[in-house]
């Protein structure tokens, strides 16, 4: 390790650890508190496999807590926590402090998403539904690069830390810019707040209010309610969802692990690092402009399949060069390969809800999404430890290699665009030809979106 500050590490030196001295112009946790060689492959991925632990257990708990207490006061509840955590995290004196405190960051960052994403769909019309969860999922692009811009100019991990975290100073505008679901509203019998906000809405966009949309918004809840008699064991019912449900809970693990290992491998590639990190962020933005435009132009499968494969041979060209001993050669074209992979596994985290969701019943159609989406979040879990905690040339075949599973999987599903959707159990179709119950519009189940 190197760093500018006076004092003493130890470094790796023919696989054994030595003294050495600060080099780099940077602070990091690792520089701060002497985490080096085998602390640092048990320690620095800590960090971040706990963050991502808390998000899993944030989404479920506030989702809970989002469908009790509105999804308003959710979002505004869990920012204020972010916030304060983060900023006490940026005066930290040592590490157990830093740790303790990623616990708040992830559960409330994942409940932080669970509410704007139900915000989100729950206030955006379907046709309009998939252009808004592209803003958003476009927006984590755009703060990645930022990262690398600030990061750039601040080099010392602590005041990093806290102008980042000031950054959300602005945000506390959104308790007054943002209003409560309707639809939440609605169902707990609150119809009168509901009915307001919807004219406010039809005012502010130059639409008339459409009388009975109270009304519909109960009957459709209503019609939910039928999923609350559903468990996690009916995902196993019968051979086609058992077929189902494995295969999309090792699809969302992979894509999950390989789109969060790609962003933290990205400062080990050749190359700038600043650089290579902030492309690592900018390239999702086209990602998910194509796979918005391409989800209802295209079949589901295809496109999925495609993002797989591709990403996965990309990844596999950069173990190639990697084990080859040509990286620093070939500097270009390993970033290049690297950023395919990251294209298309965003395009892929963007898509696999949606065919997810179309594959599932009605009734069990919350419970699959939510039990795949658990998957995902045990392979962001496991990606800090593949990308930090192994040698140089593991990440990129690992990555590579899971890729291609998924896509040869993903195969052994069903097409379900431009079909009709199951709504019972037992109704449920493949290609076989199933006997299929058409009761549902397709494009409002193609309006799920993700949170990453």
């Amino acid at each position: 390790m190197r760093h500018t500050r006076k004092g003493v590490l130890r470094s790796v030196e023919n696989g054994t650890c030595q003294e050495a001295g600060y080099t780099v112009p940077y602070s990091s946790i690792v520089t701060e508190w002497n985490i080096l060689c085998d602390d640092a492959k048990k320690y620095v991925p800590l960090t971040k496999t706990i963050f991502y632990a808390g998000k899993l257990f944030g989404a479920y708990l506030f989702g809970w807590v989002s469908d009790r207490y509105g999804r308003r006061m959710t979002l505004l509840i869990t920012m204020l926590v972010q916030f304060i955590a983060s900023l006490i995290e940026s005066f930290s004196v040592n590490f157990v402090m830093y740790v303790i405190l990623r616990v708040p960051l992830g559960i409330c960052s994942g409940g932080c998403l669970i509410a704007g994403f139900l915000l989100m769909t729950e206030m955006a019309t379907p046709q309009w539904r998939r252009w808004a969860n592209c803003l958003s999922q476009g927006s984590y692009g755009v703060g990645i690069a930022l990262q690398a811009l600030i990061a750039y100019f601040i080099r010392d991990w602590q005041t990093f830390s806290l102008v980042t975290t000031l950054l959300n100073l602005p945000f506390i505008a959104y308790y007054w810019l943002i209003p409560e679901s309707p639809r939440w509203l609605s169902a707990r019998g609150r119809v009168k707040e509901a009915e307001v906000i919807l004219r406010q809405m039809a005012r502010r966009n130059g639409c008339e209010y459409p009388e009975g949309a109270i009304e519909r918004m109960q009957a459709e809840g209503r019609e939910e309610e039928r999923t609350k008699t559903y468990h996690l064991w009916h995902l196993f019912g019968n051979r086609y969802l058992i077929r189902i449900t494995l295969i999309e809970a090792w699809s969302w693990c992979v894509t999950s692990m390989v789109y969060y290992g790609l962003s933290f491998n990205s400062g080990n590639l050749a190359g700038n690092f600043y650089v290579n990190f902030a492309a690592s962020g900018l390239v999702e933005i086209p990602a998910y402009l194509l796979a918005t435009y391409l989800v209802e132009r295209v079949n589901r499968r295809f496109p999925l399949v495609a993002y797989y494969v591709i990403g996965g041979i990309a990844l596999i060209c950069v173990f190639l060069i990697q084990v080859s001993g040509k990286e620093q050669d070939l500097t270009t074209l390993v970033v290049v390969l690297a950023l395919i992979g990251k294209f298309t596994i965003s395009a892929a985290y963007y898509q696999i809800y949606i065919h997810t969701a179309e594959l599932y019943p009605t009734v069990i159609r919350t419970i699959g999404v939510g039990f795949a989406s658990l998957c995902a979040r045990v392979g962001g879990m496991a990606a800090p430890y593949i990308a930090d905690s192994t040698p140089l040339v593991v990440p990129a075949i690992v990555f590579g290699a899971t890729s291609l599973s998924a896509g040869l999987i993903t195969m052994m599903l069903p097409e379900t665009r431009g079909k009709p959707l199951p709504d019972f159990l037992g109704n449920e179709t493949s290609e076989e030809g199933e006997e299929l119950v058409p009761v549902e519009d397709q494009k409002e189940v193609a309006g799920y979106t993700s949170t990453v």
